[in-house]
């Protein structure tokens, strides 16, 4: 008996959650509203601002897409600027809201009626799911009339209007031939710049005028939202001939919706006083007739070529002289880099480097310029016999088995040594320092091997080991 009261009561239970829960989703839907700025009339030319709001559940995961407007007898544009964030509470649930702006412009009296439009945008109908979303925006009615004194055109609807001019120059000190440049600025507030009529700027009589295209440009405050509409238009007069001339003044009517009262804004008249054109020599003068032109100077034109000639030889001899110089330098450089001191300073690096097959290679190429291999037999004529034991301790490093690496004062001794045993071999050659005798091994480059060998035998040859 006790199952049947409880059965009941679960399902019961199970009843009021799934209503609860359809009362819960259908409360929770995505909405959207359309309401207009402003509760006062409004006029043909004015800017209609109609803010558009959408409000999802929870929150946003993709913003939502307002869409161009196509309305007949209006233009229609979304404002720039940030969107406004919206946060409010409907019915006990917490909605996240994004509201944009539409700018209705209209041209013509009447009623109008916002078209059917779709607003997409992804929210979390599920915290952490996107829940694709789709909106209509409602539609708004709203009746507008003919501003007083537009005579049936959109005329101009604005907050304040105001007209300035300048002018490049004095318009009293022109000359005939001169250009007098007009600008003229209208700052409109509450309208865009596009929906500033052009200034009337007709020329005087005689007088060209050029226009120039206009600038136009939106004034925004700091949160990108448009302040007033700024038109610039510049004009050239051109003023030919001498005389006073009048540029009409520039007058703007405007309606306030605001007071309900029009308005108007402009500048003066100029008046242009515009004298002769000065009297000025030629810029270029007449050519001299042929009976006054001095005779050709011949002598002159010979002189300039002869000149020339000369300088032109100068330079050509100058550029082969140095050519020559530098190739000798160059030979010289070669010739001081292929000596036997050279050589020799390769020995002196290698052993202050301290590598034993450093020291070997350049020892070997050393004593193979200098002609004195083998090199025992070389240092045992000129070395001592410390230098000749450094010199067989290398050679034990190098091709026997060593114990442990070659000591740096081993290096030293032998570097010393074989300085010393250089300089007696130079002091044997005697004062000319003639060429030592010819290596042992022919070097590698037969071409070369004969031509030194022609330079040893040449008489008068001195053999000098530092050349």
């Amino acid at each position: 008996m006790t199952l049947i009261p409880s059965f009941f009561a679960s399902l019961l239970t199970l009843l009021l959650s799934l209503l609860l829960g359809a009362a819960t989703s259908q409360a929770a839907d995505p909405l959207a509203r359309a309401a207009l700025q402003s509760k006062r009339t409004l006029y043909v030319g004015q800017e209609v601002l109609v803010d558009v709001d959408v409000l999802v559940p929870n929150y946003f995961l993709q913003p939502p897409q307002f869409p161009p407007i196509d309305l007949p007898g209006a233009i229609v544009t979304l404002q720039d600027g940030q969107a406004l964030n919206l946060n409010e509470t409907i019915d006990g649930t917490a909605y996240s809201g994004i509201r944009r702006t539409y700018v209705v412009t209209p041209q013509r009296a009447g009623a109008f009626a916002l078209p059917p439009a779709e607003i997409p945008f992804g929210y979390a109908a599920v915290p952490g799911q996107v829940s694709q979303g789709r909106v209509a925006i409602p539609p708004l009615r709203f009746s507008v009339q003919a501003a007083p004194g537009a005579e049936g055109g959109p005329g101009v609807v604005a907050a304040k209007v105001s007209v300035t001019q300048e002018l490049d120059q004095d318009p009293s000190k022109l000359s005939a031939g001169d250009t007098l440049v007009r600008t003229i600025t209208v700052r409109a507030e509450g309208m865009r710049a596009m929906m500033i009529p052009e200034p009337d700027l007709p020329a005087p009589d005689g007088v060209r005028i050029y226009h120039r295209d206009p600038s136009l440009s939106d004034e925004t405050d700091r949160n990108g939202q448009a302040v007033a509409g700024i038109r610039k238009d510049v004009v050239s007069y051109l003023f030919a001939d001498p005389g006073t001339y009048v540029l009409q003044a520039i007058e703007l009517s405007w309606f306030d919706p605001a007071t309900e009262k029009n308005q108007s804004a402009g500048t003066p008249e100029v008046t242009v006083t515009v004298a002769p054109a000065l009297a000025s020599p030629p810029a270029i003068a007449p050519p001299a007739s042929p009976s006054d032109e001095p005779p050709f100077d011949w002598l002159r034109l010979v002189a300039v070529v002869v000149g020339a000639l000369a300088t032109g030889l100068v330079l050509a001899l100058l550029a082969r002289g140095l050519s020559r110089l530098e190739a000798r330098w160059a030979e010289r450089r070669s010739q001081q880099r292929q000596s036997e001191e050279a050589y020799f300073r390769h020995v002196v690096d290698a052993c202050n480097d301290g590598s034993p097959s450093g020291i070997e290679k350049a020892i070997d190429a050393w004593s193979r310029k200098a002609g004195i291999a083998p090199l025992q037999s070389w240092l045992g004529r000129f070395a001592d016999e410390e230098t000749l034991k450094a010199y067989n301790a290398h050679l034990q490093v190098i091709y026997g088995v060593p114990t442990a690496c070659e000591s740096l004062a081993t290096t030293s001794v032998l570097l010393a040594g074989l300085g010393k045993a250089r300089i007696a071999w130079l002091a044997a050659a005697g004062k000319n320092r003639k060429a030592p005798e010819s290596p042992a091994l022919p070097p590698l480059n037969p071409v070369e091997y004969a031509r030194r060998k022609s330079k040893l035998n040449r008489p008068g040859f001195a053999g000098d080991p530092n050349s």
